[in-house]
């Protein structure tokens, strides 16, 4: 009996060694939560606006904001700020049509994506470096951000 009980515990317990919990870092902006990308870390929080940051030269800016009326008022507004429209394309996110606008500097290439959430725009940027190609797919860190924001 005894050595049943310590063979049941020796198996409890390499089963529970063997399945790994891997839990996912969220953020939340105005009651909406979404997953951190690996490697990134919150960096600065308000009401209506979350930066993460990944080392000194990649950033991701997260707004939520019931102003901005379309993608092009978006594309106004990067513009107005000094960043070059360079081209645009159509990705997927919740199984809806989400178009990146991608800007640069002499220093910097902005992915700008704007997603319906509910009755807001969740509009999110990714900043890399100039030399940096920028990340496709599921590679783009932005893509998770995308895909869990609820």
């Amino acid at each position: 009996m005894k050595i049943s009980k310590i063979f049941t515990a020796i198996l409890v317990l390499v089963v529970v060694s063997c399945v790994g919990v891997a839990v996912a870092a969220e953020a939340s902006i105005e009651g909406h939560t979404f997953t951190i990308p690996d490697g990134f870390n919150l960096s600065d929080s308000s009401d209506d606006m979350v930066i993460l940051q990944q080392e000194d030269n990649h950033a991701i800016v997260i707004m939520m904001s019931d102003e901005v009326s379309s993608v092009e008022d978006a594309k106004e507004n990067l513009e107005s700020k000094g960043y070059t429209f360079t081209s645009s394309k159509t990705c997927k996110a919740h199984g809806k049509d989400v178009i990146q606008q991608n800007y640069e500097t002499p220093d910097l290439t902005i992915m700008a994506y704007v997603l319906d959430v509910g009755s807001e725009k969740c509009i999110v940027t990714y900043t890399i470096p100039s030399s940096e190609t920028p990340p496709e797919g599921c590679d783009n860190p932005a893509t998770v951000i995308l895909n869990t924001i609820e």
